[in-house]
């Protein structure tokens, strides 16, 4: 007779093999992996108390840690053990000297947890002496508190003992902080920037590693308590901030620590007059002179916006840096519109005052009768709240905050503030040294008529015969001349602005669908309505279209056999019979 193995004819029975045979390998693996894994610090602990006998049994009352063990090893037993000094704190050269009376609680937060003798029944002192060489057990130990029963592997925390004669002392780890430094202004573009952080304590040792955002800019070891680089400053100017990071040498005894600053990054500027003559250092200028300014420092094709300090109105053409960021022979000539005294222009990237290059100068200008005439349109400037120069007598809103610059006061002088025609309170300003009002925010009054308005800033009398020097503002509210004279809606009604010159304009075109470009002009409600019906419409549509797929997918199943409700009749025995004689 002759026998032979049955072939296996079940995919089911091949599959079940083969399951079980990728098991027994992963669980070999799994037992390998854990008996060869490394130790994982997961933080630092320490012992209360604090120090002690090197003969204790157990050397500490509790342990405190500072982070939490894994949620796995709740339950378990921490081992306190000590590391044979100068070996790799990997848990190999290691003696157990006190075992946990408490487990490690549920979940992952610090815990503390009282310990007793181990059953090893060795003190720190028989567990040095094992080590010990010279006789001698003075010196530093690192300390090891597991999670777990075991302290060859898995998550567990470190502290460091001193042991000097027959006492050990914890040694606490503590925080540095770290500050950097930098010049705020003052180094140009590509010129030579250097970087100081400096270390508290000073005693941590340790290495400080300089960044410009992601960028390494080099490690440099700490000395004293301090670390320094210079590092070439960026191409481009205005403000960069740098970031310095501590990594302690020794980090049981210190902690790391991160510091950053912001460095000033100054433009070259440099002119030249329009003969091609050398400007020095704020040159002085006369109304209508002009001169060629060339700077260094900008992004390569950027915007740079030209303002002028004192030349309110003024308009100036935008510059336009080369390929190297550089704004070459930029053509300036002085506004006769100009204050005299010190001056400055204004280039700034994107407007941006955090990216802007300054030329200053001293403008120069023919002497008047009276330089603080109040009627001198350059004795007031202005600007809106973004620093935008408003024109003469402009149209404002109630509500909208300017800010008002004056001239021509004495200095120090209180000025009082009054808007004519109106019982408004406003808080008085003050001139500085140079008799000017700088920058004095006001705001228009909610409650205040259409129509022409000025606002009056007063010096009090310096004499009784006589009075102090004021400054007019002029301003204009409500709708401009030769705006649209309808009405305006009511700020009751609810209605949009918008929406109500679209019904007007749009009531003529085809019932306002465009609505003369209003929200909801015209026929705002019945587009409203016209939208709610076709998105009904549309559901709808969709409704029928899923009952009808649906009503397909389950004449297809019962036509297969797959679905059969109980007492099937009428066109149910149809469509079996069909189903039959097809298949007979």
């Amino acid at each position: 007779m002759n026998l032979r193995t049955a072939p296996l004819r079940s995919p089911v029975a091949l599959l079940t093999c083969c399951a079980l045979l990728c098991a027994a390998l992963a669980a070999i693996v799994a037992s390998a992996g854990r008996a060869d894994a490394a130790p994982t610090t997961v933080g630092a602990f320490t012992l209360s108390p604090g120090s002690g006998k090197i003969t204790d049994d157990p050397p500490a009352a509790s342990a405190a840690t500072g982070a939490g063990c894994p949620e796995s090893t709740a339950g378990t037993f921490p081992t306190l053990a000590v590391y044979k000094p100068g070996a790799p704190v990997t848990g190999v050269a290691a003696t157990a000297i006190a075992r946990a009376t408490t487990a490690i609680p549920a979940g992952e937060a610090p815990f503390t947890v009282s310990l007793g003798p181990h059953a090893s029944k060795k003190t720190l002192k028989t567990a040095l002496e094992a080590w010990s060489t010279t006789g001698s057990l003075d010196g530093t130990y690192a300390l090891t508190l597991t999670c777990g029963g075991g302290f060859t592997s898995g998550p567990r925390f470190l502290g460091k003992i001193q042991v000097a004669g027959d006492t050990w002392t914890m040694v606490q780890q503590r925080t540095t902080s770290l500050t950097l430094s930098a010049p705020v202004a003052g180094v140009p573009v590509g010129g030579d920037l250097e970087l100081t952080a400096t270390v508290t304590p000073a005693e941590a040792a340790g290495t400080v590693e300089f960044k410009d955002g992601d960028r390494s800019l080099g490690t440099v070891d700490v000395a004293g308590g301090v670390a320094r680089t210079t590092v070439t400053a960026p191409s481009v100017g205005g403000p960069h901030t740098y970031t310095a990071a501590f990594t302690a040498a020794d980090q049981e005894a210190y902690t790391d620590a991160v510091g950053t600053v912001s460095a000033g990054i100054t433009y070259l500027v440099s002119a030249k007059g329009a003969d091609g003559s050398p400007l020095g250092d704020k040159p002085t200028l006369a109304i209508g002179q002009g001169a060629k300014i060339t700077i260094k420092g900008f992004t390569p094709g950027a915007k740079v916006e030209v303002t002028q300090q004192n030349a309110n109105g003024v308009e100036f053409p935008d510059a336009v840096p080369d390929a190297e960021g550089t704004v070459v022979d930029y053509a300036y000539t002085v506004p006769d519109r100009t204050i005299s005294g010190e001056t400055d222009l204004y280039f700034a990237e994107d407007g941006s005052a955090n990216k802007r290059a300054t030329f200053a100068f001293v403008a120069a200008d023919e002497p008047t009768d009276d330089p603080t005439d109040p009627t001198d349109p350059a004795g007031l400037e202005v600007t809106d709240e973004d620093g935008a120069p408003l024109g003469d007598n402009p149209n404002l809103d109630p509500g909208q905050t300017v800010k008002i610059t004056a001239r021509g006061f004495s200095a120090e002088a209180a000025v009082s503030v009054t808007l004519a025609d109106s019982e408004a309170d406003f808080e008085d300003a003050k001139a500085n040294a140079d008799g000017t009002v700088e920058e004095y925010a006001f705001t228009v009054p909610a409650k205040i008529e259409d129509g022409d308005h000025t606002l009056t800033l007063a010096e009090a009398e310096a004499e009784a015969e006589e009075e102090g020097h004021s400054v007019d503002f002029a301003f204009t509210t409500g709708e401009e001349p030769g705006g649209d004279p309808g009405p305006s809606p009511s700020a009751s009604d609810g209605t949009d602005t918008a929406g109500a010159d679209g019904g007007a304009d749009g009531g003529a075109d085809s019932g306002g669908t465009v609505g003369g470009g209003g929200g909801t002009g015209g026929g705002g409600t019945g587009g409203s309505m016209a939208s709610t019906g076709a998105q009904v419409g549309a559901i709808g549509l969709a409704g029928l279209a899923l009952v009808g797929a649906g009503a397909a997918l389950v004449v297809h199943v019962r036509r297969r056999g797959l679905l059969s409700f109980g007492g099937d009749t009428g066109a149910t025995g149809l469509l079996r019979g069909s189903t039959d004689s097809r298949h007979g």
